[in-house]
């Protein structure tokens, strides 16, 4: 007979989002499983120094102010810190088509950073070193091949037959989420038509700890800025979102040609690019869930909602589901209440819904509106910048938004 164990909660996806979320709720004292395909001992381990751009990990996150108090708040930060990571002062943002161009400054916001660009294995690795001395449960190497539900129990069986039970159970299994269709909540999705080049560069001048953003009508290309364990200011990770025929011609070229039409794309605002790793793409696909919340499910992160990377939000969005559905578990701790609350989750789904949704709409604007080429709306959205870049109550109000200091 196979194993079976009870838990409060469990969480379906180890990344950077679940881990997350397994390692807060374990310290609000609950019984928390955590089930990830990958094997621990991979997580744990810390990545060896720099040397290079083949050093540096393709999958990179912008973690903005908010996202990092969470990650402080849970004891994790100054792992994150003591490993490679780069903080960025300011980012430039402009019109490959025009001459209109804003610039976002730390200082007149009066903060440190706009935020931190760190490689996603760093942050993964320092939750799993937290969550090794946590109460959770980690179920890893394995993965989950079917669910049910009797009554007000949730089953979990995994692939080596064992079997997992518990009150709620949290779907952190990414945009193509298995739980997620299990538990029957739809999804409403649609091609952009693009494809993301992702790669590491050595350029010839320092990024000057600057984020660097230029749109083009086939798609935005963004130059963020990385540091070696040295101080090696010269490397970025770049995301090249181009339409598909644009982006499949680009990963068609031999290294040279492909740095070539890279530092015409930036107009060398880094100079030349001098080196450059192996490249990777994949399709860009939005995806929202309709519901959060099913009887006894909740949905956090790429498994709610998957949007363009042009703002480079997608893990921040994630970390504000997994702050406040920590609020609304931690109130229903206190009050006695069961994980799956239907109330609870509810609130969670309303206080989320809303902001992430509205983040989706306007990253599809920006999409849509630097992807038109008639001379009208080039004309008024270059003005249009040029405009917002002197309106400084305005541009910081911008700005504090995405850094997450207006929550």
């Amino acid at each position: 007979m196979s194993e079976t164990r009870s838990l409060d909660i469990v969480v379906v996806g180890g990344g950077m989002i679940g881990s997350a979320l397994a390692l807060g709720l374990s310290r609000q004292g609950w019984q928390v499983g955590m089930v990830e395909t990958s094997e621990r001992k991979f997580l744990i381990s810390p990545p060896e120094p720099a040397s290079g751009v083949e050093g540096f990990e393709p999958r990179v996150s912008a973690i903005s102010a908010a996202s990092q108090r969470l990650l402080e708040n849970l004891g994790v930060w100054s792992t994150v810190q003591s490993t490679r990571h780069c903080g960025y002062r300011q980012m430039t943002v402009w019109d490959g088509d025009g001459t209109g161009r804003i610039n976002f400054d730390a200082a007149e916001l009066h903060a440190p950073a706009l935020g931190t660009i760190v490689e996603n294995r760093h942050v993964v690795s320092a939750l799993f070193r937290a969550l090794e001395n946590s109460t959770v449960e980690i179920v890893d190497g394995t993965s989950v091949t079917a669910f049910s539900q009797q009554g007000d129990v949730r089953r979990l069986t995994l692939a080596d037959g064992s079997c997992l039970e518990s009150k709620l159970v949290v779907a952190a299994d990414g945009g193509n989420s298995r739980l997620r269709q299990w538990a029957g909540l739809p999804t409403r999705e649609w091609d952009y038509g693009q494809e993301a080049i992702v790669c590491t560069v050595r350029t010839t001048q320092s990024h000057r700890f600057t984020a660097w953003q230029r749109f083009s009508p086939t798609g935005p290309l963004a130059f963020l800025p990385l540091l070696t364990e040295s101080g090696d200011d010269h490397y970025c990770s770049i995301v090249w979102s181009q339409d598909t025929a644009e982006a499949r011609r680009l990963m068609a070229l031999d290294d040279g040609a492909f740095r070539a039409e890279l530092e015409d794309a930036i107009e060398r605002e880094l100079g030349a690019v001098e080196d450059i790793s192996r490249r990777f793409s994949f399709p860009l696909r939005q995806r929202h869930a309709k519901d959060y919340v099913a009887v006894g499910v909740v949905l956090v992160g790429d498994a709610a909602h998957t949007i363009h990377p042009l703002a480079g939000q997608g893990a921040n969005l994630g970390y504000s589901d997994v702050r406040v559905l920590l609020e609304e578990l931690s109130g229903a701790r206190r009050a006695g209440l069961s994980p799956d609350e239907a109330l609870v989750l509810a609130r969670y789904q309303r206080r989320r819904k809303a902001d992430n949704l509205a983040m989706m709409t306007a990253m599809e604007g920006f999409k849509q509106l630097f992807a038109r080429d008639e001379l009208p709306l080039r004309w008024l959205r270059n003005a249009g910048m040029r405009w917002l870049d002197t309106l400084g109550p305005i541009k910081h109000r911008i700005a504090a938004e995405a850094m997450g200091l207006s929550r």
